[in-house]
């Protein structure tokens, strides 16, 4: 790259497991030359501080608007708490820096709308984190539908399972709606499943039909005390454990799928099934490099991410790697076409703002589907 190309000067708000993954992947990008890491925010000091000694980043701050006036910073990546999305990604879009932010992109669609079009008005680039639909093989496999090879769409089916709340002693933050907001598995991983549906098929959302359930509805949250013991507390769970929802696409496609945050061995089980009129697909993140394609009468065939499909486990070799090594390619993949379309024009694969904001509006209308018990339209 020309030694006169534009750096992007990239900030980070927030530190947690997830912030953590994206300083991560941000700094694989930094060796293509075209983004430094300069700065990060966290309210914890302590925490920044080692941040920035483990990653070599020049800068921490303990609020983010601190960052936002001292530092001269092209993109920011908001990694904070849900119910705080809203009020960082405006200050973000406000201070004319182009904005990658967690999802979901806020708790309630009036919030979401209203950062559509003040980015739209800024002229800022916005990014939401789905990181899934990054993996290579789901970037082809949209192109073979798109493309119609698996004739029309008929249906999406599949699930999004974990085991990380498993346990009435499992607390964290997320299962309280004051931090989290009023959906959590839905709106937590459910809207992983969902941009993937819609990215898949090219369809979106119409109508939902939702059942939620809550089977753990107290928890047991325990923090270090002073004298180094440790104190627990009840609390009342006001969010969901599980979810499965019917939807309806809009252009004549059906699904369905189910997520939950209590099954048991599952880490992170996320899968789907799509089936059209000349062949169906099947894909599974514990094996992400490839999907399988079904054809009545005939053999099965792999889609390989590192090129072509060929019969059975036949054609090229799929590099291994660990799950850790996979979500970091998914999540590095994501960061860099969003900073390639800011430096370079290119065409966004990534999910925007106005697709977070779609997608804030579907967990509004599966609330009120459990609520009412009736399909309710997006």
């Amino acid at each position: 790259m020309a030694e006169d190309m534009k750096k992007l000067r990239i900030g980070v708000v927030g530190v947690g497991k997830i912030g953590l993954a994206q300083i991560e992947a941000i700094k694989v990008i930094e060796g293509a030359g075209y983004a430094d890491l300069a700065a990060i925010s966290s309210r914890d000091e302590a925490k920044a501080r080692a941040v920035c000694a483990k990653y070599h980043i020049p800068a921490y701050f303990t609020d983010y608007r601190a960052m936002l006036a001292a530092m001269d910073l092209d993109v920011i990546h908001n990694c904070t708490t849900n119910v705080v999305h809203y009020a960082i990604n405006r200050d973000i879009i406000e201070s004319g820096c182009h904005v990658l932010s967690e999802k979901p992109l806020t708790v309630d669609s009036a919030q979401s709308a209203e950062l559509v079009s003040l980015a739209r008005t800024r002229r800022v680039k916005t990014a939401i984190n789905f990181v899934n639909r990054h993996h290579p093989v789901i970037q082809q496999l949209q192109k073979l539908i798109a493309s119609g090879w698996f004739g029309d769409i008929y249906a999406v089916h599949g699930s999004y399972l974990q085991d990380w709340l498993f346990l009435d002693s499992d607390y964290d933050w997320r299962v309280e709606s004051r931090y989290g907001g009023a959906s959590r598995a839905f709106a937590d991983i459910g809207s992983h499943w969902i941009d993937m549906a819609q990215f898949l098929l090219g369809q979106n959302v119409a109508e939902v039909l939702a059942d939620f359930a809550t089977f753990i509805p107290v928890r047991i949250k325990s923090i270090s005390g002073k004298d180094g013991g440790v104190v627990s507390s009840p609390v009342a769970v006001d969010t969901e454990d599980y979810t499965g929802a019917l939807l309806r696409f809009d252009h004549g496609a059906h699904g369905g799928f189910v997520v939950s945050q209590v099954s048991a061995g599952r880490s992170s089980g996320l899968s789907f099934e799509i089936d059209g009129s000349k062949a169906s697909v099947r894909w599974s993140r514990g094996r992400p490099n490839i999907a399988i394609i079904g054809k009545r009468g005939e053999p099965e065939q792999i889609l390989h991410s590192v090129g072509g499909i060929s019969r059975n486990e036949e054609g090229p070799a799929e590099p291994a790697a660990s799950s850790a090594e996979q979500s970091l390619g998914a999540q590095k993949n994501m960061i860099d076409s969003f900073y390639r379309s800011i430096l370079f024009g290119e065409a966004p694969c990534y999910a925007d703002f106005e697709q977070g904001h779609a997608i804030v509006r579907i967990v509004e209308a599966a609330l009120k589907s459990q609520r009412s018990r009736t399909w309710m339209a997006v």
